[in-house]
């Protein structure tokens, strides 16, 4: 199925004006309008028509219309309730899609809501993917990709739209000023790559700042960590990275402690590093000689 042409932004400012909607810059509402980067977006993803798609941050549904022309099924998510009616009026004959009222990060420790979890089981693909896309409010962009690196099932690919300053440290290697704890955890699991950027005169209202097209592909090895060793590999990142200039002397003791384990023993030259300076394939090995010493 081909997407119909949509209504214009001044037809959804109407209706949006009339519910008394006024777009929230802390929930970064801010609508992409341009069709052919909601196409780039979707034909990033490479979705299929066994996939599932779970897609954060709806908003009008644009990008929805897109990815259930494509995929099997999508399970959307949307915050603001006016947005998720606007929504849900206009998608109401995709049979494909189910738009879910919820904060993605409303769950227990800021994880995925149940309301969520149970449609995403309930149409699981028994032989297709699983993908995460969507234009994410930049608030919660971080905390959000984080989150899905621990989530049960290690989605197969994410395709995001975020902030710019946010997509170069997914993207960041060792030694770069924008890597960190979140680029060891993410391409500890994944390939990433940063598409394309993304200009502000695209958006209604305006962002302040510019937009990055991210994709990520998980990595083989990565179907061997379990969800418990990746919250850990994430507790473990998280208390490393929260002294990234201090030597691994000071602050492994302390990184073995957030996974209730005791600190290993490492030669001198390793000791004297920073977490900023090991790649993601180093701090892997030194979780795993963390995580065995017990």
């Amino acid at each position: 199925m081909s997407s119909a042409p949509r209504d214009t932004f001044a037809d959804y400012r109407a209706r949006l004006d009339a519910l008394g909607f006024k777009p929230s810059s802390v929930r970064g509402q801010n609508f992409l309008l341009d069709p052919t980067l909601h196409r780039v977006i979707a034909d990033a993803a490479e979705c299929g028509p066994r996939d599932l798609v779970l897609e954060v941050g709806v908003g009008l549904g644009f990008l929805t219309r897109e990815l259930a022309d494509r995929a099997g099924f999508v399970v959307g998510v949307e915050i603001d309730d006016r947005l998720h009616q606007v929504a849900s009026e206009d998608l109401r004959d995709r049979s494909n899609v189910a738009l879910v009222l919820a904060d993605a990060l409303g769950g227990e420790g800021g994880s995925l809501p149940e309301s969520v979890r149970v449609v995403l089981r309930e149409k699981a693909p028994k032989d297709g993917a699983f993908l995460v896309v969507g234009n994410l409010p930049y608030s919660a962009s971080g905390p959000l990709l984080a989150e899905l690196a621990c989530f049960e099932t290690l989605p197969d690919r994410i395709v995001v739209l975020v902030q710019k300053e946010l997509g170069d440290r997914l993207a960041a290697k060792c030694g770069d000023d924008d890597y960190g704890g979140l680029s060891a955890l993410l391409q500890t699991y994944y390939v990433v790559e940063r598409l394309r950027s993304v200009g502000s005169e695209v958006f209604r209202p305006r962002p302040k700042v510019a937009s990055a097209i991210c994709r990520m592909r998980r990595r083989d090895s990565a179907s061997s960590w379990s969800a418990a060793q990746r919250r850990a590999m994430q507790l473990f990142l998280r208390s490393l990275f929260g002294k990234r200039r201090k030597a691994l002397s000071t602050t492994l003791t302390e990184a073995a402690a957030a996974i209730g384990a005791r600190a290993p023993t490492v030669a001198e030259p390793m000791q004297k590093r920073r977490a900023e300076s090991l790649s993601p394939e180093e701090l892997v090995l030194l979780f795993r000689l963390t995580t065995a010493t017990g």
